[in-house]
């Protein structure tokens, strides 16, 4: 198995330490607004846990159905990644190794398109269930449950633009590739 970035690596001759030959991404921003941008993405990540964790709690009766509770339980992990790339933003430098932009900003981008698609059928899936069980169940803590997979829905394709803004922004200072044939 080829490990990732190896190939970004190279050590020169005569030299026990290894240096980094790959492509750079800039990405320019005032330290302020860097510390601005990280603390609201960090608080984006806790109020998302946050309304994850209430419509987990409401017990409504689509919660035993298969088909809304693994799409909304997948949603945990890619919050998880997405705040270990916010959390690792706000340490990253204006001039980037390939290895800290992945970990950074392109997976805040990829989980917050995770979590995007997954709140979209989670509440396709829940609203078929209200339809098709409306006279049989508690449509209030159902309710609650789509209103709040809707929100999130929302919020996450807020994130979507916003990050897409921050995505463009980045600049690729592609190294110079030896001929070593």
């Amino acid at each position: 198995m080829k490990k990732k970035f190896v190939q970004d690596y190279k050590r020169k001759s005569g030299e026990d330490k290894f240096s980094y030959e790959g492509d750079y991404y800039i990405f320019y921003m005032e330290e302020t607004d860097k510390k601005k941008r990280s603390v609201i993405q960090l608080v984006f990540a806790v109020l998302q846990m946050v309304l994850i964790v209430i419509a987990g709690l409401l017990n409504s009766p689509g919660s035993y159905k298969a088909y809304i509770v693994l799409p909304y339980l997948c949603m945990i992990l890619p919050l998880i990644y997405y705040t270990m790339g916010a959390v690792g933003f706000f340490r990253i430098p204006e001039r980037m190794e390939k290895h800290q932009y992945e970990m950074t900003i392109l997976r805040m981008m990829k989980s917050i398109l995770a979590i995007f698609f997954l709140c979209i059928f989670t509440v396709g899936a829940d609203g078929m269930f209200l339809i098709r069980n409306k006279e049989n169940t508690d449509t209030l803590s159902e309710g609650i449950f789509l209103a709040i997979m809707i929100v999130l829905a929302v919020m996450d394709y807020v994130a979507l633009v916003y990050h897409n803004k921050m995505y463009k922004s980045v600049v690729v200072e592609a190294q110079k590739q030896k001929d070593t044939k």
